[in-house]
């Protein structure tokens, strides 16, 4: 199948994503402060079935376990030099059960890091780092690349640009915004309205916003962009807003039912791909995929 055969699927109707993967690797008993990344060797069929879950919950693409998986956010788990193989194997993964028909795509989150003059490093280190995991995500037959989870557009620009420089396939992104009195900015400061605009620029496909907001919040955010923009717009909210239990577990504050009732209110603000971010389960995504068999593409 053609990497660029999801834009087509994109034009005819809307695209269902999976859900967490953090969420569920804890969920079947990944330690606190053991890197994600690593069970793509050591515990690759917990990851496999998680994929698998997605699957057949109804995602038309699921996103490799490499979230955390560039050479900067490596080294905090001395892991940096495995950078090629924990994300060659992560592609792996989801391409040896990706059902036909479906699509893997090859996440890339941020460094966890900040660029000079805030932090220590440099746009070329940036670009270098996230050239590298996008290689060999591509490399492992990835039919599309989404760099998420960006709150510094500088940053998602890093990536867009390492990314395009050692890949060929779709780049996707999704940045993530807080809700303020004034509208809707990342972390960084940046609007929704300088995002797109920069990624127009760059002729980016496909980008939209995930985490952080609730569903209803993030409809909103989409809203917004779609004023800017007649790109297909992704939208991927949180389960609500995470707490911490007495028994120090997080739970997250929406509901499956909170969160579909939403998915109408998404689409018609202008989202062309649904999908969950933290604390979304399978369960979520066969729900989402039950209420868009019954709206209109």
């Amino acid at each position: 199948m053609s990497a660029f055969m999801i834009l087509d699927l994109l034009a005819k109707r809307t695209v269902l994503f999976d859900g967490a993967l953090g969420t569920e690797l804890m969920n079947r008993g990944l330690p606190q402060g053991t890197c994600p990344e690593l069970w793509n060797v050591s515990h690759p069929e917990v990851v496999k079935d998680i994929h698998r879950s997605y699957y057949d919950a109804g995602s038309d693409a699921v996103v490799t376990n490499s979230f955390g998986g560039n050479r900067i956010k490596l080294i905090a788990y001395g892991l940096e030099d495995r950078c090629p193989e924990l994300n060659a194997a992560a592609a792996k993964l989801v391409a040896e059960i990706k059902p036909q028909g479906k699509f893997a795509g090859g996440g890339l989150g941020p460094t966890g890091k900040f660029l000079k003059p805030q932090g220590e490093y440099s746009e070329e280190q940036f670009e270098q780092a996230f050239a590298v995991q996008a290689k060999a995500l591509a490399m492992g037959q990835v039919d599309f690349l989404l760099i998420e989870t960006m709150f510094d557009l500088r940053e998602a620009l890093c990536a867009v640009r390492g990314a395009r420089s050692s890949a060929s396939i779709p780049i996707f992104v999704t940045m993530t915004f807080n809700r303020t009195p004034r509208g809707f900015f990342t972390l960084m400061g940046n609007s929704v309205a300088q995002c797109v605009e920069a990624f127009e620029k760059l002729d980016i496909p496909v980008f939209g916003a995930n985490c952080t907001l609730t569903s209803s919040d993030l409809a909103d955010c989409i809203g917004e962009m779609r004023k800017h923009t007649s790109r297909p717009l992704i939208a991927q909210p949180n389960a609500g807003k995470p707490e911490l239990t007495g028994a120090l577990e997080v739970v997250y504050s929406q509901g499956i039912e909170e969160f579909v009732r939403d998915i109408p209110k998404m689409i018609e603000s202008g989202a062309n791909v649904i999908g969950g971010c933290c604390g979304t389960t399978p369960e979520y995504i066969r729900r989402a995929s039950e209420t868009l068999k019954k709206i209109k593409p």
